[in-house]
């Protein structure tokens, strides 16, 4: 299922090609997501926010088959949340748990650490090695930005300053989701890094600087301090569910043959299984069991 959209991510190069920069505008994708999953506000900050990063990390995959999951586990209400995304930016998502409802905490903002809570991150890469490359650390905010920093520094050695934001307005609408990630390359001068932490020190809020400004080009600009920021690519993204039938059929197999007929039995005669990602609902009935097992068996 694909659902069409006008956000759209940008990466640039600043300070003489000492920096790299990637600035994201997701506010449709999250806004559907939250439309399709029926998201509460502060799952849908939350859930935001893992989606928009996704978007980004996944724009440095480089070959068309690449995949990288990326999942938050936590004690907090939310449980956990599941982002997926491949080199065409086409993304995926849910929280377990939707409908999370908590006061605001102490800066009057959604509480998406307390709806989160303490727990771990994880990065799956499936890059075409032999296993997938695994990354993991704990959450040190469970705001989700600073545990990214946290990560990319700990488990990727690349010194990250990572923004991310949601905004919901008063007619409940996402009215900004975006973000940015800027990684000093090696040959980064250190003025230039003392630079950056500046400027982004002095920077509350990501959404309200894309609302300020709306050209993200601009934003690029206010938040390296370089007016010559070099734009090297621009590419749109999309909300994509590539779940499909024989998927499916392959997570009947795993739940063996006396479980999938036993569910079955259970409800009336009838398997249904739900795709997190999209919420489309696949039935079979007992014939159509039987027949995936006597087709795996050929």
């Amino acid at each position: 299922m694909k659902i069409e959209n006008n956000d759209i991510l940008k990466k640039y190069l600043a300070y003489n090609k000492s920096v790299k920069v990637t600035v994201v505008n997701a506010t449709n994708m999250v806004q559907k997501a939250r439309d399709m999953h029926l998201l509460s506000n502060v799952v849908t900050a939350a859930l935001g926010r893992l989606i928009i990063v996704t978007i980004m990390m996944s724009s440095d995959l480089k070959e068309k088959d690449d995949r990288l999951t990326v999942q938050i586990s936590g004690d907090g209400k939310i449980q956990k949340m599941v982002a997926c995304g491949n080199k065409d930016l086409n993304i995926k998502a849910y929280a377990l748990n939707n409908d999370v409802n908590l006061p605001l905490n102490e800066n009057n903002k959604l509480d998406v650490a307390k709806a989160v809570g303490k727990g771990i991150l994880t990065v799956i890469k499936d890059i075409g090695l032999k296993e997938p490359y695994v990354g993991k650390c704990n959450l040190i905010t469970s705001e989700i930005a600073e545990d990214f920093a946290y990560y990319f520094y700990t488990s990727e050695q690349t010194p990250s300053v990572v923004s991310l934001g949601v905004n919901i307005g008063k007619d409940q609408k996402v009215q900004m989701a975006a973000g940015y990630i800027i990684q000093p390359l090696p040959d980064c001068d250190e003025s230039i890094i003392d630079i950056l932490e500046t400027i982004n020190n002095n920077i509350s809020s990501v959404t309200n600087l894309m609302l300020d400004l709306s050209n993200i080009d601009d934003v690029a600009k206010t938040i390296t301090g370089d007016n010559d920021i070099v734009l090297t690519e621009t590419k749109n993204i999309n909300y994509v569910c590539d779940c499909n039938e024989k998927r499916i059929e392959n997570v009947i197999i795993a739940l063996g043959k006396d479980e999938a007929i036993k569910a079955a039995n259970d409800n009336d005669g009838i398997l249904e299984l739900t795709c997190h990602f999209c919420n489309k609902v696949y039935r079979f009935n007992i014939n159509d069991i039987e027949k995936i097992f006597n087709d795996e068996v050929k």
